[in-house]
C-alpha cells in the first residue's frame, strides 16, 4: 500500500477533511439560503450523484464507491435554490433496508458475510449474468436527463429511472431493450449537437479473456438510433471515452487484469475487483479509434495506438484535424492504485497525481504523440457540452494547484489550450474542499466560455456544505453567488446541468 505524503500538521487536517465523506442517511427537501445574486439567466437544475452512506447497518464500507447512490438537485430559478435529495432505491438498497442489516458484497471489497463459502453460495442464488459475478448495484456515479427520463448510472450494472422533480425512483431501465445483451450502461456519456444524440457504452467482460464494447447513440425519444460491437482480445475496463464527428475513442487501460491469482482472490473475498487495479506490464496501454461509420463489413474494426502505462479515468474532449485526432485527457501514472488514501482520496492522488495530457494521433501515419500540458493535481474535468468533438479551448478541473499538496482538492481551474487565460479560484483560505466544476452555459452566450460554473463545496470548519457559483469568464473573482445547505452531504461523483424546471 502506497504511504500518504500529505501533511497533517496543516488545516484543514486529514480528521476534518474526512468527516466530508461522513454518511448521511436523511433525505431532505427545502428551500436554500442564497448569499449574494444568482443571475436570473440561470434557470435549471443541477442534479449530482454521490454515495450517501458510508456503512450499511453497522457495516463500514471499504470505499466510498460500495456506498449507496443519493441524487441531489439544485432548482434554481429567478434567484432561488431549492435543494432535495433521495437515495435511488435500487434492488439492493430495498432489500438492505427491509432487513436492516448489509446483505451485499461491493466491487471495492466491502463483504459483510465472513465465510466465502457462503458468498458465493449467495451469489449463485441471486439472479446474475453468465460469466459475470453479482455485485450490488449503488447506482451512485452519475445522473443525467435526457428525453424525458432523468437516470442514475453506475457502470456495472443497469441505470435506474427517477422521476426528474420528485426524484422518487421509478425503477430498473433496459432503455427499450437496447440493454438486453450488455445489462448495463457507462456513467459516462457524450452529446452530438450535430445529430442531436446522447452517445454512451457499455461492458461486457467475460471470463474467456475478452471485452464485450456496446457503443450506444440515442435520439430524443431515446430511440437507438445506432450500436456497434467491439470485441477486444483482452480484459479492458473503461470509465469514459470520446466522442468526434467521425470516431470513437477508449483507453486501453493496463491497470485491469483478471489473472488466475485476481480472480481467486475476488470469489474467496480477499479483494473486491476495484482493488486489483494496478499496472500490469504484460497489458498494453494505449487507444482504441473506432470509426463510427464503417464500412460495410468492416463493423468492429478498430486502430490501436501504444502509449505509456497511463491509467485514464476521464477524458476532456476530443476533435479531428487534417491528419487525425487531438484530445486532451487526464492522466494517472503507474504508480495508481484504488487505494482510499488517507480515508477520504477516492485513489492514491498523493503518488500518481492526475495531470493534463494532450494526444495527437496521426491516423495516416498510425502514430501518436503526447506530453503533459498542465502541472496542477487534478481529476473530474468537466467543459461545455456543446463543444464535444468540435475544437475547443476551455475546461474546468476539480485540482490541487502545482506546487500544493496533490491532495485534497480545493482548487476549481479553469484550463486553457492556448495558455494564456489560464484562471484559478482556490477555496483553502476558508478550508473548503471542492468536487467536480460543472459548467452552466449562458442561454443567450455567444464565446465557449459565456456561463457559469457549479461547484459543490464542503466547509470543514462547520461541517455543513455549498454549492459556489462562479463566472466562467472571470472565474479568478470568485463566487457571485452560494448556496447554503443546512447540512453536509458527503463527497460527489459526477453531475449535469438540465435546463428542466
Amino acid at each position: 500500500m502506497t504511504q500518504s505524503k500529505f501533511d497533517n500538521s496543516v488545516w484543514p487536517s486529514v480528521e476534518q477533511i474526512r468527516r466530508g465523506w461522513e454518511s448521511q442517511p436523511q433525505e431532505f427537501n427545502y428551500e436554500c439560503t442564497v448569499e449574494g445574486n444568482i443571475p436570473n439567466e440561470i434557470s435549471g437544475s443541477f442534479f449530482r450523484n454521490g454515495p450517501g452512506l458510508l456503512e450499511v447497518y453497522g457495516t463500514p464500507l471499504v470505499h466510498p464507491i460500495d456506498g449507496d447512490g443519493m441524487v441531489c438537485s439544485v432548482s434554481i430559478k429567478d434567484g432561488r435554490a431549492h435543494f432535495r435529495s433521495k437515495y435511488v432505491a435500487t434492488k439492493e438498497y430495498t432489500a438492505e433496508k427491509a432487513e436492516q442489516k448489509a446483505l451485499y458484497r461491493g466491487m471495492m471489497g466491502t463483504n459483510p458475510v465472513d465465510d466465502w463459502k457462503e458468498s458465493l453460495e449467495r451469489q449463485l442464488k441471486d439472479e446474475k449474468v453468465p460469466d459475470q459475478p453479482k455485485f450490488k448495484n449503488p447506482s451512485n456515479t452519475n445522473v443525467y436527463f435526457w428525453g424525458g427520463k432523468l437516470l442514475a448510472c453506475w457502470e456495472s450494472g443497469l441505470p435506474y429511472s427517477l422521476d426528474p422533480v420528485t426524484l422518487e425512483t421509478i425503477g430498473r431501465d433496459n432503455l427499450g431493450g437496447a440493454l438486453d445483451e450488455s445489462n448495463c450502461l457507462a456513467a459516462h456519456f457524450r452529446y452530438d449537437s450535430v445529430h442531436d444524440r446522447l452517445v454512451t457504452f457499455s461492458l461486457r467482460l467475460s471470463l474467456r479473456k475478452s471485452t464485450r464494447l456496446f457503443i450506444h447513440e440515442f435520439d430524443r425519444q431515446w430511440n437507438l438510433v445506432k450500436q456497434q460491437i467491439v470485441e477486444i482480445e483482452q480484459y479492458n475496463y473503461a470509465h469514459d471515452f470520446l466522442l468526434t464527428d467521425n470516431y470513437y475513442v477508449f483507453h486501453h487501460t493496463p491497470f485491469y487484469n483478471f489473472t488466475a491469482d485476481n480472480l481467486m482472490k475476488i470469489a474467496t473475498m480477499q479483494h473486491g475487483p476495484g482493488q486489483t487495479m494496478q499496472y500490469y506490464p504484460e497489458v498494453p496501454s494505449g487507444m482504441v479509434v473506432i470509426p463510427r461509420y464503417p464500412a460495410p463489413g468492416r463493423e468492429g474494426q478498430f486502430k490501436f495506438f501504444k502509449c505509456e502505462p497511463f491509467h485514464i479515468y476521464h477524458h476532456i474532449n476530443a476533435y479531428e484535424t487534417e491528419t487525425g485526432i487531438t484530445f486532451s485527457s487526464v492522466c494517472l501514472g503507474e504508480a495508481f492504485t484504488m487505494e482510499f488514501e488517507g480515508k477520504f482520496s477516492l485513489f492514491n492522488a498523493s503518488a500518481a497525481p492526475g495531470r493534463v495530457y494532450s494526444f495527437d494521433i496521426n491516423l495516416a501515419l498510425d502514430t501518436m504523440t503526447w506530453k503533459q500540458v498542465d502541472g496542477c493535481s487534478c481529476e473530474f474535468p468537466t467543459s461545455n457540452i456543446s463543444m464535444t468533438g468540435k475544437p475547443w479551448r476551455y475546461a474546468y478541473l476539480m485540482a490541487a494547484e502545482a506546487g500544493k499538496p496533490e491532495i485534497p482538492y480545493q482548487e476549481v481551474i479553469k484550463f486553457d489550450t492556448a495558455q494564456s487565460n489560464r484562471q484559478v479560484w482556490s477555496a483553502r483560505s476558508e478550508s473548503g474542499v471542492i468536487g467536480e466544476p460543472v459548467f452552466i452555459p449562458h442561454p443567450e452566450g455567444k464565446e465557449e466560455d459565456d456561463g457559469w460554473v457549479i461547484v459543490q463545496m464542503y466547509c470543514c470548519k462547520t461541517h455543513k456544505t455549498q454549492f459556489v457559483l462562479l463566472d466562467a469568464r472571470d472565474l479568478s473573482a470568485g463566487p457571485i453567488a452560494r448556496i447554503h445547505l443546512n447540512y453536509h452531504i458527503p463527497y460527489g461523483f459526477h453531475g449535469t446541468w438540465s435546463t428542466l424546471q
